[in-house]
């Protein structure tokens, strides 16, 4: 926080040394406008925006009971990184996605479905309402195993 000099007497004014420390002073807590490094946290109030973009495009706020970033312009919100991960507040993913690799899944820490090379893989059980195949299935070991159709094996 800056201090500057004031005088509370009529008709004693300040000398040009305080009038020169008072301007430092005001500009010494300042970010400018580009070339700046904040070195502190910037902090918003409840329903405060960060916005950016000429047209306020991208919003980043939070107010009061859910956070937002929220892409109010044309185009796409593009999140790029070498990996991508959503998680909850404990760290905990509900999404990994490798750089140029698998996307992954996740249900109460476990991931249980994720694509591969060659498809994808579920881990668990699968519940659908129609399953259409086309190609060459196969269902288990045929040694050990057994399939049922419709009642039949």
């Amino acid at each position: 926080m800056s201090t500057i000099v004031l005088r509370t007497t009529k008709g004693s004014a300040l000398t040009n040394t305080e009038v020169d420390n008072n301007f430092n002073n005001l500009n010494t807590d300042k970010v400018e406008k580009s070339g700046s490094s904040m070195t502190g946290n910037l902090s918003f109030a409840d329903n405060a925006k960060a916005i950016f973009g000429a047209g306020s495009d991208l919003q980043i706020y939070h107010d009061g009971s859910d956070s937002y970033v929220s892409d109010q312009g044309v185009g796409n919100l593009v999140l790029q990184g070498t990996n991508l991960r959503l998680q909850n507040s404990t760290g905990v993913d509900y999404l990994y996605a490798a750089n140029a690799g698998a996307v992954s899944i996740g249900y109460n820490g476990s991931y249980k479905l994720a694509t591969t090379s060659t498809g994808i893989n579920v881990t668990g059980l699968t519940d659908t309402d129609t399953l259409s195949v086309s190609g060459n299935t196969t269902l288990g070991d045929a040694s050990t195993d057994t399939v049922t159709v419709n009642g039949y094996m």
